[in-house]
């Protein structure tokens, strides 16, 4: 597991925040990889820097879902000139963009679809990414669109209705591959590395473990001393900075 961010922008913390106490190099390192690993965790999400330099906490390529399962939203009734199907207990792909059905992915900044496996009625397995006979793309068979950063990546798999037919059964139709990621040299993502040090300075300072002790709002409460003051302004921060990222909608 790699971090997102480096063990400078820990010391960093440290210093600017008044975080004093018996601190080791080695503590740091341990402390960026496990709260880097809580973040991917909670939000499925990678973010690495492709020109960042060989022996860097922070990863140099993006990242790779497989066995990515889905189901495709389905309904009794066909919409936009679908085939009609009189086979007992047919649904049809319910569409909400043109043509087109909607599937949110469950990693963010999703880039590449590296293959699109889709359930045949009689349980054979197409894997459209390959096929000659699926197109990728708007006004194609399937496209997917990763939103912006003011979205947190959010990204959502359009598949033609008309491509997939009248089914009995959706659950589980498509599993997929995809590189995802975001690279800073497209896009900063400044507020997840400093969010990042914020918390590791503060597990390394913590004699408990500051990740199980984070309520809801990302304020501590009984604080006693200075240094527990200086521990609880620096995880009220990085909760500012990571909150979003953790509470992205559904739309």
């Amino acid at each position: 597991m790699v971090g997102f961010c480096e063990p400078d922008d820990v010391r960093q913390v440290l210093q600017k925040r008044e975080l004093t106490g018996t601190i080791s190099a080695s503590m740091i390192t341990p402390a960026i990889t496990g709260v880097s690993g809580w973040f991917a965790r909670q939000t499925n999400g990678h973010w690495y820097d492709s020109s960042a330099a060989s022996g860097d906490e922070i990863d140099t390529t993006a990242a790779s879902a497989t066995g990515v399962r889905l189901d495709v939203p389905s309904g009794p009734h066909r919409k936009d000139r679908q085939l009609f199907h009189d086979d007992t207990g047919a649904r049809y792909p319910t569409t909400t963009h043109g043509p087109y059905a909607k599937i949110r992915l469950p990693h963010p900044y999703v880039q590449t679809v590296t293959a699109l496996l889709v359930r045949g009625r009689g349980g054979d397995v197409d894997d459209w990414v390959a096929s000659a006979e699926k197109t990728e793309g708007r006004g194609e068979d399937y496209y997917i669109e990763a939103r912006g950063q003011d979205s947190y990546g959010r990204t959502y798999l359009y598949i033609r209705a008309a491509s997939i037919g009248a089914r009995v059964d959706y659950d589980g139709l498509l599993t997929l591959e995809y590189d995802y990621g975001l690279d800073a040299q497209d896009t900063s993502w400044d507020d997840v590395r400093r969010g990042v040090a914020l918390l590791a300075a503060a597990q390394v300072v913590s004699d408990d473990d500051v990740l199980t002790a984070i309520p809801d709002n990302g304020q501590l409460i009984g604080v006693a001393t200075q240094r527990d003051q200086h521990v609880a302004d620096a995880i009220g921060e990085a909760w500012s900075l990571l909150s979003p990222y953790l509470s992205v909608e559904v739309r």
